[in-house]
């Protein structure tokens, strides 16, 4: 055998081709201005069509249906839903990912979930019980949350690392864009009728299709993917926490300060009532700008964050500063016993939750497990973090009430900030990411 000079390349020696790298290779396609704005938009448009219903649609629908019982009925509705939410993230993702379709990987679920959301969302607004609310709005979040993880996907599969901090900056800002657009779209379209809901649904579609058409996919065949069973697959699921250590603490760290931003958002309207005295009108009326304050700094402070990630091509840092922000804001908040102290507080808690969201998609998906074969798997998991909170939080928070005798928004907003504080210890543990 011919011994090879020394100066003879290896190939074993060349680094390894990215995913993205590998996309763009394939594909041709550049990820440009123009596919960073369809892909924002996309995921703009699915927040549309599920956060106006989650936010104002689906409890006056309820309220038609059942005024009486409206209280209990949207808490049993939202609740269900939401373990379908969370359920459906991961399947769907790994369904993406061994997805053989001649239409690529993610357009498929794309397109598909925000058109059964369309028709579920059909199915709300024509029920003529509380039972079928339940039903369609079930159908919605498993449709809509399949859209979220084939888009979600999109990041790690094709946007190379140096850019990953600004386009996670712009998807950070997304669910508030999202809320303020649905606000308004419900005062276009009215609080009655099919309109409510289709409109909205209608919109993310358009928004959606715009990308799917513009994003080109190389199919992937069956020899490329892992092969599983039914039997198998629901065990493929599993992240292994102490295998993938650098994943488990980033999804402890979002879960744990958005444990904290969930007992902010759930008890803001109680906190003004019972701590401050407001009436509910009045509250009503500081709630509007209490979200306006909170919206600009995620806005702001996403995309700012996300910029300088990739400025300064670190993560970490970035996520452990917005976890002690965020921290910052709730001790603000539990310590005031004015208006002023409270919007102080929301602002600066606002500042670190768009930091947070700025960058924490970028660190993810550095760290994901098998991120050539199963990026919407990993992610899908990773969007848990974002739903479990919400469960979560209801249940824990009553415990902090209840010290010295009840009404102690004082240990309930200073357990948030305890939350957050250590979601960024937690940050620190992360080894893979800068």
């Amino acid at each position: 055998m011919a011994t090879p000079r020394p100066d003879t390349p290896s190939l074993a020696a060349e680094p390894p081709e990215s995913g993205p790298e590998q996309a763009r290779r394939l594909t041709g396609q550049p990820v440009g201005r123009l596919f960073v704005g369809l892909y924002v938009l996309a995921i703009v448009g699915v927040w549309v069509a599920l956060l106006t219903p989650a936010s104002v649609t689906l409890a006056l629908r309820i309220a038609d249906l059942d005024p009486a019982g409206k209280a209990s009925s949207l808490a049993l509705v939202t609740g269900v839903g939401a373990i379908f939410a969370m359920v459906s993230n991961p399947v769907f993702g790994r369904l993406s990912d061994l997805c053989t379709s001649r239409w690529g990987r993610r357009r498929p679920f794309m397109v598909g979930g925000v058109a059964c959301g369309v028709v579920s969302l059909v199915v709300i607004g024509i029920a003529p019980s509380i039972p079928v609310v339940l039903l369609g709005w079930c159908l919605t979040q498993v449709a809509l949350n399949a859209a979220v993880a084939a888009l979600i996907a999109v990041l790690p599969d094709r946007v190379p690392e140096h850019r990953r901090g600004t386009v996670s900056g712009l998807m950070g800002m997304t669910n508030q864009v999202a809320q303020v657009a649905g606000t308004f779209l419900v005062q276009f379209t009215g609080t009655r009728g099919l309109g409510m809901f289709v409109v909205p649904a209608v919109i993310g579609l358009v928004l959606v299709l715009a990308f799917a058409c513009y994003l080109k996919e190389v199919p992937k065949t069956r020899a490329e993917l892992p092969r599983l069973s039914w039997a198998s697959f629901p065990r493929s699921l599993w992240i292994n926490p102490l295998r993938h250590r650098d994943f488990a603490w980033a999804f402890l760290s979002r879960f744990l300060v958005w444990v904290g931003k969930s007992l902010l958002l759930t008890y803001k309207t109680y906190f003004l009532m019972d701590h401050l005295g407001y009436s509910s009108a009045r509250a009503a009326a500081v709630l509007g700008w209490t979200m306006l304050i909170l919206g600009i700094g995620v806005v702001v402070a996403s995309n700012v964050a996300g910029w300088l990630s990739d400025l300064v091509r670190r993560r970490k840092v970035f996520i452990i500063a917005a976890s002690l922000l965020f921290g910052t804001g709730m001790v603000v908040i539990a310590t005031s016993s004015t208006l002023t102290g409270f919007l102080v507080g929301v602002a600066i808690a606002g500042i670190g939750q768009g930091t947070y969201v700025g960058v924490d998609y970028a660190l993810v998906a550095s760290v994901l497990p098998d991120r050539e074969t199963g990026a919407a798997k990993g992610m899908g998991v990773f969007n848990i973090a974002n739903a479990l909170p919400q469960t979560v939080a209801p249940a824990i928070a009553p415990l902090f009430l209840a010290i010295g005798g009840g009404h102690n928004y004082a240990a309930l907003y200073l357990s948030a900030a305890g939350f957050a504080i250590v979601g960024a210890i937690v940050a620190q543990l992360i080894r893979g990411v800068r």
